[in-house]
């Protein structure tokens, strides 16, 4: 119980109203945000040093150790992660990426509640050969990296999380190029024009799933790495920038550009732009986790590089 006094569940309900989220992720979402642990910038190599001998005397015990440095339990248990053990550089083997699709589907079941694995059970027993379906926003919202990272064994987390958009994407929207050639200008295009429509101060106010239909049938995780590459490459000291302030200039300098660009590509013979498909709210668990021929990352680039 907080200390007002008030049942946690009042305050979170009552913090949530107006708010198109369950009133839980609206509660996490805020502690989160005003928590002062979670913004205490980069870990100096002290920092790190104290990590190791404080995880080398507590163990896995991130509360206790995120309160002796100063960070918050996630913060401290997502840094260690990264720096515990060697991992893997570069493409993902066959066997690395069939097993981050198990590890995945293993943890987003272990996450439902007891009422959602009856019903998938019972759909089971009722049909053996049924299609089992899965809301979209568990195919990618609230999945424990960390422990996703223990069951690769190879990568770390931010590795794990980065190659499962690039996976998921694929498997969301068939194999299509939604983010190649002319589609990709379109998509920048359609991106800038929309976060200049919103209007918002802040990037943490940015809705990405409303975003993602910009792109087409996609992740929320998708967006976000490409509007980070697009204000990267476009945009001079974007760290120097506020955020209306980086909108405003790929609104006024980079999307003419843009659309002249794609204009004069347009005009060649046989060149289509695809309409970016509407997100889908299930889809089918066979049509996700699966594995095949095609698991091995053939794209060169650390983590899938630019493949759509």
């Amino acid at each position: 119980m907080p200390r007002s006094g008030v049942p946690l569940t009042t305050c979170s309900l009552t913090s949530g109203k107006g708010i198109a989220r369950p009133w839980k992720l609206v509660y996490y979402r805020a502690k989160k945000m005003f928590d002062v642990n979670n913004y205490k910038g980069r870990y100096s190599r002290g920092d790190v040093e104290k990590l190791k001998v404080y995880q080398a005397l507590h163990g896995n015990d991130w509360k206790k150790i995120g309160e002796l440095v100063s960070r918050s339990s996630l913060s401290v248990a997502l840094k260690f992660s990264q720096i515990s053990s060697e991992r893997n550089h570069g493409a993902w083997s066959k066997t690395e990426t069939q097993k981050l699709i198990k590890a995945v589907e293993e943890v987003i079941l272990k996450k439902m509640s007891p009422q959602e694995l009856q019903e998938m059970d019972s759909k089971l027993q009722e049909n053996p050969e049924g299609r089992l379906s899965i809301v979209r926003e568990k195919l990618y919202r609230g999945i424990s990296w960390v422990e996703v990272e223990a069951k690769v064994e190879t990568r770390n987390w931010m590795q794990c999380k980065s190659k499962w958009t690039e996976i998921l994407t694929k498997r969301m929207t068939h194999g299509r190029d939604v983010y190649r050639g002319v589609n990709a200008l379109q998509a920048k295009i359609n991106l800038i024009e929309r976060l200049y429509e919103i209007n918002v101060e802040d990037a943490n106010a940015i809705d990405w799933e409303d975003l993602a239909g910009t792109i087409g049938d996609v992740p929320p995780s998708y967006v976000q790495t490409k509007f980070y590459k697009l204000k990267a490459t476009c945009v001079p000291f974007w760290q120097k920038k506020t955020f209306p302030e980086i909108i405003d200039y790929l609104y006024e300098i980079s999307l003419p550009l843009l659309k002249e660009k794609l204009e004069k590509k347009m005009e060649k013979r046989g060149t289509e732009i695809q309409t970016p498909a509407a997100p889908k709210p299930v889809f089918l668990f066979r049509d996700i986790f699966y594995c095949d021929d095609d698991d091995d990352d053939v794209s060169g680039g650390e983590d899938g590089g630019e493949k759509s």
